[in-house]
């Protein structure tokens, strides 16, 4: 069995939009037909299963890192088919060490997705270890800047590859820090910006992956798009049924 390419998601803060990230871009690559499993590895406060509506589990990464269960038992599919290796929500979880993480998701196939905590604590550098490349993710903002710019030197300090920033909530206004001062600060390049797009929240709400929820919407494009550049394949963007139908009158 090939070892799978693990790809981290990580932040320098909460509230930037790691975790919604993560999910749509893991989505996306399975629309291009990539084999992805989205691993929820923010053991103190995992919220893909929250943003996802999926039930209680029996068994999760905790089970996997503390009793040596394999990795692979405790998949679960959403109805979007993206396939996840939950974190246990309960306030009664046991604790984990994610220092052995590196071994286990190497019993998974193809891209595996790892959804880390925000900031750059132990449990953060051990699945950075895990890792074969990274996302950043980060707002438009100073102090979500900064603190991106200190897990990016760590990261760069072990010789992990960054693929990119992933820059979300852009408006394009003037209270924005712009993509010039952004790369400037990070001294790494942004590889997408997500617009910010109401389409998110009612996803959310949803607890659909918005690249699903709506495939036209502007944040849709650019998780397909950043997906599609992870992949190095061509990415043609889809027109919405409206655009469509104007079209096949001339």
């Amino acid at each position: 069995m090939s070892s799978p390419n693990v790809i981290g998601v990580v932040s320098g803060k909460g509230g930037v939009g790691k975790t919604t990230t993560a999910i749509n871009f893991s989505t996306a690559l399975h629309d291009f037909r990539e084999e992805v499993t989205l691993v929820d590895a923010n053991l103190k406060n995992p919220n893909v299963l929250l943003h996802l509506d999926l039930p209680h589990v029996p068994i999760a990464l905790q089970h996997v890192l503390n009793d040596g269960i394999d990795i692979r038992h405790t998949i679960r599919v959403h109805h979007s088919g993206l396939r996840i290796v939950p974190s246990l929500i309960s306030f009664n979880q046991r604790d984990a060490n994610l220092e052995n993480l590196k071994h286990v998701v190497r019993q998974l196939e193809g891209t595996v997705v790892i959804d880390a905590p925000a900031g750059i604590d132990e449990d953060t550098k051990h699945i950075i270890n895990a890792t074969n490349q990274l996302l950043v993710v980060l707002t438009p903002d100073v102090p979500a800047v900064t603190d991106a710019a200190k897990t990016i030197k760590y990261a760069k300090e072990i010789n992990k590859k960054i693929v990119g920033l992933v820059v979300n909530r852009v408006k394009n206004d003037a209270y924005e820090l712009t993509p010039d001062e952004i790369e400037i600060m990070c001294e790494t390049p942004i590889i997408a910006s997500i617009p910010e797009d109401d389409n998110i929240r009612k996803s959310i709400f949803s607890s659909t992956p918005v690249v699903r929820y709506n495939p036209y919407s502007p944040a849709t494009v650019q998780y397909q798009s950043l997906a599609a550049k992870l992949l190095s394949i061509p990415y043609d963007p889809p027109r919405s049924s409206l655009w469509r139908r104007l079209l096949s009158v001339f």
